[in-house]
């Protein structure tokens, strides 16, 4: 028998708010939102289009998308068809995304409001989605922010910490989040105030510079203040858009911190569960206690890959240590196709998993609800 995860509802742990687009989006749009890229595929003038291929820039996870939107739509599975179809949907966008939450029996979602800029409202989000929203605050906004507001390192330094004790004190924030892998890598010192302080005026002048003393120095404070305040503490890890300090971004860097005994009671969330570097942090997860991990970006963007990096992460990772997210930061679709593409992938390694006497049916099913959707319920228990 297969398992089936159909029915089981899902919380995403990692994702981003969006607005409706305003006008309805070519084909051309429509492509480059599912992107990754910073700098999008330009189409040359003289390509040449044959009958049935992949619109340029496409790969297999907008290939799944438009073969998936198709059925939902009852339309013909092509880009041209889909897109169509979709934006005389998406006319009402709020009912057009309340359905395919409903659709997905995506309940709630942990979302990022540090992307994108200027930062949209929780309650809107909330209220377009139809799903119960959690919110992470990102640490590098503070950081610019208060850089402009602030004489010298001190005053810096003192306000930043205000601000994220008392962000973590606000109803409905579980936790801080940094990209620091994407300003000066994940290879984290020991915190330097000396080191930190000089390099203060730099920032202030190009809050964009690598500046690596000042940016561990700040993660340090979030993951102090996360302790206190007992919530979690999200750092990105692995790709993400062609910005990351590809080599310094395996959370293999972050070791040496997260064994530093003053946060073995810190929760940490490894967002993107390190892809490519997956067993990399599957193996992270299961040697310390308070690390998890969930498979945003790797789900849905890696299409068929799901399936392979599911197999992988579960060689090492504990089943109650990782946690269901898709990343999703443009549009609805996104939300959607991340749930149903990761229990059409999971659902043949649970039932793999059974076919091979590993277990029975029952606990595969369990398994499934636990990324789904459990983990999250227990991790964050506290602050649901």
């Amino acid at each position: 028998m297969k398992v089936s995860l159909q029915d089981c509802q899902a919380i995403d742990v990692h994702a981003h708010p969006y607005v409706a687009n305003p006008e309805p989006y070519t084909q051309e749009e429509f492509v480059k939102k599912l992107s990754l890229a910073v700098i999008p595929n330009k189409i040359p003038a003289n390509y040449r289009l044959v009958n049935n291929q992949p619109y340029p820039g496409s790969n297999m996870w907008v290939q799944i998308l438009i073969q998936r939107l198709a059925k939902y739509l009852s339309c013909k599975p092509s880009l041209e068809a889909v897109v169509e179809h979709r934006n005389e949907r998406a006319k009402d966008f709020q009912k057009y995304t309340k359905n395919l939450f409903q659709d997905a029996n995506l309940t709630g979602v942990v979302a990022d409001f540090g992307y994108p800029t200027p930062m949209l409202k929780k309650q809107e989000y909330a209220e377009l989605c139809g799903a119960r929203i959690w919110e992470i605050y990102r640490i590098e906004p503070v950081m610019i922010r208060l850089a402009k507001e602030s004489e010298n390192f001190g005053e810096f330094i003192d306000q930043y910490r205000l601000d994220l004790k008392l962000a973590l004190k606000r109803e409905g924030v579980v936790g801080l989040k940094s990209i620091i892998a994407y300003r000066s890598g994940l290879d984290i010192m020991p915190m330097d105030n000396q080191g930190a302080s000089m390099q203060y005026e730099e920032f202030k002048v190009d809050d964009r510079s690598k500046v690596k003393m000042l940016r561990d120095y700040c993660l340090h404070i979030a993951m102090e203040e996360c302790t206190t305040a007992n919530k979690v503490m999200h750092i990105h890890t692995g790709i993400g858009d062609g910005e990351v300090v590809l080599p310094k971004a395996s959370p293999s860097f972050l070791l040496d911190m997260l064994r530093d005994k003053k946060y073995q009671d810190t929760k940490v969330h490894l967002v993107h569960g390190g892809y490519p570097w997956v067993e990399e942090a599957a193996f992270i997860v299961s040697i310390l206690p308070n690390v998890y991990m969930d498979i945003s970006l790797q789900n849905p963007f890696s299409g068929h890959g799901v399936k392979r990096i599911l197999s992988q992460v579960y060689e090492f990772a504990p089943f109650d240590k990782v946690m269901y997210g898709s990343d999703a930061f443009t549009m609805p679709e996104m939300n959607w196709l991340g749930v149903h593409l990761f229990k059409e992938c999971f659902e043949d390694v649970l039932s793999s998993w059974v076919k091979s006497e590993y277990m029975d049916l029952e606990m595969a099913r369990a398994i499934g609800e636990m990324a789904l959707y459990r983990n999250f319920e227990n991790v964050y228990q506290e602050h649901l």
